[in-house]
């Protein structure tokens, strides 16, 4: 998977300003609310096997309309490790991707365990939809081989904090020690059951409630053939 990745990431960093969107979550003055769906490029990058998937997957979700043009991500090397944490979990949830992207570096770069624990973490609390759970398998996977790159870092926390965070499911859960034994062959589902199995959290009861209720709720496989690709590599 290393060699894989290695290659594929320099094609990613060249079209990074075109990857990332201005906005996920947008109003129009009629109270309309739109949510665009996460880019699957890195993902891709990570788990697909196929080179045609994975290329196909890059000009599709590149945009020049979108166009950001990022700097290098600053350091914060004067902060402690605990106030890291607490300090990404809490701006990465307001949407504030200007801190989150120094404080998610600095994070990564000090202890990259406590890095990918809160990257978890956050990406099981959200919507199940958005499946930030796949974005934090895939940035794994790069730390794992990689290490800290600033232009990955920057499109996944990036989708982390404009992909507004929809708590009621996390809210509304209900503490569950079920046993989740057959999981759907669906990306989504089958991306949030790794994440959770991968640590111990406080919210792992409530975390386990919303994952049944999400199973319970989707009964038909995505047959898109980035995501089959994807969900083959992952698989449990």
């Amino acid at each position: 998977m290393k060699n894989r990745i290695q290659e594929r990431v320099a094609k990613v960093i060249e079209n990074a300003d075109i990857l990332d969107k201005r906005a996920y979550l947008t109003v129009d003055c009629q109270g309309v609310i739109t949510r665009k769906s996460m880019n699957l490029t890195i993902p891709a990058m990570v788990f697909c096997e196929d080179d045609t998937v994975f290329y196909e997957t890059l000009e599709k979700e590149s945009n020049k309309i979108e166009r950001i043009k990022e700097k290098k991500i600053d350091r914060l090397s004067n902060v402690p490790i605990e106030k890291l944490k607490e300090n990404f979990m809490k701006l990465v949830i307001k949407g504030e991707l200007e801190f989150s992207k120094k404080y998610g570096k600095e994070l990564a770069l000090k202890d990259k365990e406590e890095f990918l624990k809160t990257l978890f973490n956050l990406s099981l609390m959200d919507n199940i939809n958005f499946n930030k759970p796949l974005m934090a398998l895939a940035m794994k996977e790069i730390m794992d081989n990689m290490g800290w790159i600033d232009e990955i870092g920057y499109l996944i926390i990036s989708y982390f904090t404009k992909q507004r965070y929809d708590l009621r499911d996390l809210e509304s859960a209900i503490e569950s020690e079920d046993k989740i034994s057959d999981i759907p062959e669906i990306l989504e589902i089958v991306a949030y059951k790794k994440v959770l199995d991968s640590y111990s959290y406080k919210n792992e009861r409530k975390y386990r409630s919303i994952l049944l209720k999400a199973i319970k709720e989707k009964d038909t496989k995505d047959n898109e053939q980035v995501k089959n690709e994807i969900l083959n590599s992952i698989k449990l």
